[in-house]
């Protein structure tokens, strides 16, 4: 499922034997949560007592616990895209632009965090992207595999991702119309004639998440690229046809960042659309999806089949979304004509 530069990496512990390969991957992994949490505190001013309660709300996050259970890749490619923005604020584009294509050599859609820089026409930074995603997906599998054998691996690939329609069924995936096609079956419907339906509804949602990202960019908000790069996280439940828990890790960032925005950020625009935001909805937004998301609840329901079956961490994920729009719109839509 992942690329041949990937594949090269994970040949490196086959020699070790299973205790010492596992106990390596644990310390990757618990580095990795480490730099999560120290991201939190790069990208967003908040002041010490925030920064712990985003720490407590990360540690008790779900999705978190899932990948360190599983000891899956969500957490790195996360900290990959969190890092690319850190470094890419700090002006040091040849390193952020490196971290691109190091996530992308884990899962493709990280790509699709370009999306901001081509909206702001920074040109200079996606050439670099594109260097370092040709250096991690073609150049460095091609010299040390082989040309031949590094295509036979990428038709293998392109095999895999066709042979993937056991997905939908799949009661881990928090795809949006996976989500509603279990819940539709299990309330009596037939729901599969409507899965084009609902998958037309999710990507359209997506693209409409994209159209935001441009007017944040375009507005120039404080924060303008880390608003960005949150919105595409949002929706990549609206675009990955897998989306496991695992790669919906940045969910209690989002949370954090939110309440963040809620209790400290300026106030809008005096000629905004919205001279008052509802502060007490977004709040309960929040707390609901903070909710839906945390281990705790996991544990009450004391069934991991159950628990993925229902999508919480989709509607946990749709909550934020629905905070996020309630909080951005005003600053990004023309002022109303009076």
């Amino acid at each position: 499922m992942y690329s041949p530069f990937i594949a090269l990496v994970l040949a490196l512990f086959s020699p070790l034997t299973i205790h010492t390969a596992i106990i390596l991957w644990g310390i990757l992994q618990a580095g990795c949560v480490f730099l999560y949490l120290l991201l939190f505190r790069w990208l967003v001013p908040a002041g010490l007592r925030f920064q712990l309660l985003f720490v407590f709300i990360g540690m008790t996050s779900f999705p978190l616990w899932h990948n360190l259970s599983w000891g899956q890749v969500g957490i790195i490619t996360t900290v990959s895209i969190l890092g690319m923005l850190a470094l890419y604020e700090r002006s040091r584009r040849l390193s952020a632009a490196a971290l691109v294509g190091f996530a992308a050599s884990f899962k493709f859609f990280p790509l699709i965090f370009l999306a901001p820089f081509a909206f702001r026409r920074d040109y200079r930074f996606l050439l670099l992207a594109a260097l370092s995603c040709v250096a991690f997906l073609v150049v460095i599998p091609g010299v040390l595999m082989g040309p031949g054998d590094s295509i036979t691996f990428y038709r293998g690939l392109l095999d895999s991702y066709r042979d993937s329609s056991w997905v939908v069924s799949n009661y881990n995936s928090q795809h949006f119309p996976h989500v509603l096609l279990r819940l539709s079956g299990a309330l009596g419907f037939a729901p599969h004639p409507y899965l084009p339906l609902f998958s037309i509804i999710s990507f359209s949602l997506a693209v409409f998440n994209l159209i935001l990202v441009y007017l944040v960019q375009r507005a120039c908000l404080p924060h303008t690229n880390l608003w960005s790069v949150h919105l595409i996280f949002l929706s990549i439940p609206f675009f990955l046809k897998t989306s496991w828990p695992v790669d919906l890790v940045y969910i209690s960032f989002a949370q954090a960042f939110l309440a963040w925005q809620l209790m400290y950020r300026a106030p809008p625009r005096p000629d905004s659309r919205r001279k008052q935001l509802p502060r007490g909805v977004i709040f309960a937004l929040l707390v609901i999806s903070i909710g839906l998301s945390n281990i705790v609840t996991f544990n009450l329901i004391s069934n991991h089949r159950t628990y993925g079956f229902m999508g919480l961490i989709f509607w946990a994920d749709l909550l934020c979304l629905f905070a996020s729009y309630i909080l951005l719109l005003p600053l990004v839509l023309p002022p109303s004509k009076t």
